[in-house]
């Protein structure tokens, strides 16, 4: 916000000095055009300000409003992700299904050929040829009697052969089915993502006014990126700099209110100041009715006691002023103080309480559970948290609310997106192909803050839970999920 002339003004009465122009306020006359112009310029200083908050708080408002549609989104996506996957078994099963009664099909289609096989050859033969068979009478009776006996197993055979086409043909009718509800869910849940993207444009035009600051935070936690030797020196870092920021909000919040201060007494001075010239002016005219021979004596009186008034006026805004700068001095004095208090007894911050959310945290990402905290993996270290695996370009979320404090590129991890919550807690992500948040941004439970590869035929989703620094098992704090055993 720029300094308009009375700011001017008053900050030369801070330092200790006068306006250069006071020594020229010898007439009235300029005295009370001089404080016309000065409370003009306080209306029109206080309309901008009127302006700004109300632009600013149609911003917060439309952010809310967006963010609460991205939750909903998000998590319409990550249902469809899930009916994909169930939808997906059931067509493997399906398959396996069929398979395996073709193939039991196929294995009696052999056998019922070979007896029918016997029993057309014998029916092409009449009866009195078997009396010319080479073989005994015995032997001729027996193997007729054997065929009588298998003709109502073969009709039986017959029967659960119809049974098993029967139930080759329904279940390729339901593979069918299958792929068309699979095709239906990938098409919902390829609408999901674009209205996502739509809604990250969106918010992205409504966030750019703080885009400056936003950068300037990035490059001052990518610093610390660089410095840090390992992902606990890097979150001791970033707890320093979130409480320089606090300190500097103090300061910041400490200044605003003695300009406050300041610009409110200006204006009471310059009010006052107007009013003691309209009353000496009131006067010199009344006197100047009652005695018009007098009238120059008047007149040079009146002067007089309107450059008396106005030169108090002056004298009193320097006193006041005065009083202003100890005021500031004082309240910047505290505000270090409680910077500093601040600093020492780190105190908690206004956010939900983290401790009371153990068990109805969901889940970043949907999918199963691969490596478990504790589980030594291939490579003979002990995990520190959690790996999911996931569908492709699934969506991830948010856990909890929280505050971005890092987000890109970390040795190790891949892209990393690091949420501070409120009790020491953060909680880490890693493993995405895409971060769609910036540091220093507020995060509510359920917020979409990323996807996962589209590439990558099994993506991992690594998510870690720490306190204080140190990793717990981060499997407690989240509700469990149907159909979703661990690895």
């Amino acid at each position: 916000m720029t300094l308009r002339p009375l700011a001017v003004g008053v900050l030369v009465l801070l330092l200790g000095g006068s306006p250069p122009a006071l020594a020229t306020w010898d007439h009235p006359v300029d005295a009370t055009e001089r404080l016309k112009e000065l409370e003009g310029q306080l209306e029109r200083s206080r309309a901008e300000h009127d302006e700004i908050k109300q632009k600013a708080s149609a911003l917060a408002e439309e952010t809310t409003r967006l963010r609460a549609d991205m939750v909903k989104a998000a998590r319409a996506a990550q249902e469809s992700e899930d009916l994909l996957s169930e939808l997906e078994v059931q067509l493997e099963d399906l398959r396996t299904r069929e398979i395996d009664r073709s193939e039991a099909l196929q294995r009696r289609s052999q056998q019922m050929v070979g007896v029918l096989t016997a029993l057309q050859r014998l029916a092409w033969r009449p009866t009195e040829a078997l009396l010319a068979q080479p073989q005994s009478p015995a032997d001729t009776v027996r193997s007729v009697i054997l065929l009588r006996a298998a003709v109502p197993q073969i009709e039986q055979s017959a029967r659960d052969l119809k049974v098993e086409i029967d139930l080759v043909t329904k279940l390729r009718a339901d593979i069918g089915d299958q792929r068309k509800k699979i095709a239906s869910t990938s098409g919902r849940l390829e609408d999901e993502h674009l209205r996502l993207k739509d809604m990250f444009e969106r918010k992205s035009v409504v966030q750019q006014e703080t885009e400056q600051e936003r950068r300037a935070a990035e490059l001052r936690v990518s610093e610390l990126a660089g410095q840090a030797e390992d992902l606990r020196d890097l979150l001791a870092r970033l707890e320093q700099e979130r409480e320089r920021r606090m300190a500097e909000a103090a300061a910041k919040a400490a200044a605003e209110r003695v300009a406050r201060d300041v610009e409110i007494t200006a204006r009471r001075v310059a009010r006052e100041a107007e009013q003691a010239a309209e009353r000496a002016a009131r006067d010199a005219e009344l006197a100047a009715q009652k005695a018009q021979a007098q009238a120059a004596a008047v007149a040079r009186e009146r002067e007089l006691a309107q450059a008396r008034a106005a030169h108090e006026a002056e004298l009193k805004a320097q006193a006041e002023a005065k009083e202003a700068q100890l005021a500031a001095q004082q309240a910047t004095h505290d505000a270090e103080k409680a910077a500093r208090e601040a600093a020492a007894t780190r105190p908690v911050r206004a956010d939900k309480p983290f401790s009371q959310a153990m068990g109805k945290l969901p889940y970043p990402a949907r999918g199963r559970v691969v490596e478990a905290f504790g589980q030594t993996n291939d490579v003979g270290h002990v995990t520190k948290g959690i790996t999911i695996q996931t569908r492709k370009a699934a969506q991830v979320i948010a856990p909890y609310d929280g505050q971005v404090v890092f987000a890109g590129p970390f040795r190790g991890y891949g892209l990393l997106l690091i949420i501070e919550h409120s009790e020491g807690y953060h909680t880490l992500l890693a493993g995405m192909a895409q971060v769609d948040c910036n540091v220093g941004q507020r995060l509510t439970a359920g917020e979409p803050v990323g996807v996962m590869g589209q590439d990558d035929s099994k993506p991992n989703l690594y998510v870690e839970l720490r306190h204080g620094g140190q990793p717990v098992n981060p499997l407690p704090w989240l509700t469990a999920q149907k159909s979703k055993a661990s690895g």
